[in-house]
């Protein structure tokens, strides 16, 4: 039973750690900042052009900000194999007539909240499930009585409404 509560212990750790981010408008932006540059039709078909995909933003680190241009370090290409993993980025200078707007990047705590609750309530059923499918642990007492067996408590709504509010808080 330990090990099955360590994977899912794991599971949510590894949920929280990860998070849900969302994109809210920003005033400017300054270097290291994690932005997404909207960019203008014009910007957009002639930095789109020679590709199949059309590029309508760029999301990047701000490398250099300055009152006419912002410079963003983005990621261009992304490669996976069982002996490495390549990306290849690159700087793009943007001046201020290309860009529509500028929004941040932030942690969302009421996404990140209900990803995480969603995972546990699957991690939860999973277990359940090979639990009763393989017929449980085999925890049984000397006389045959099967062994007491405690209830998981699961975050019900009143969890997730104290975090939705926590999240508003300023």
């Amino acid at each position: 039973m330990r090990g099955r509560e360590r994977v899912v212990s794991l599971a949510i750790l590894c949920t929280i750690a990860a998070g849900c981010y969302s994109y809210r408008p920003a005033g400017s932006a300054s270097r290291g900042d994690e932005v997404r540059a909207r960019l203008t039709s014009d910007a957009a078909v002639r930095h789109s052009q020679g590709l199949e995909d059309p590029i309508l933003h760029y999301d990047g680190v701000v490398v250099e900000a300055s009152p006419d241009s912002l410079f963003l370090d983005v990621l261009i290409a992304r490669s996976s194999s069982t002996f490495q993993d390549v990306e290849i980025r690159d700087t793009v200078k943007l001046g201020n007539g290309e860009i529509q707007s500028i929004q941040g990047r932030y942690l969302s705590v009421g996404k990140t909240a209900l990803f995480t609750i969603a995972v546990g309530a699957a991690a939860f059923a999973v277990v359940k499930g090979i639990d009763q499918v393989v017929g449980g642990t085999g925890d049984d007492d000397d006389n045959g009585t099967p062994g007491l067996r405690v209830p998981v408590p699961v975050p019900g709504w009143s969890v997730l409404r104290l975090q939705l509010i926590v999240g508003r808080s300023p």
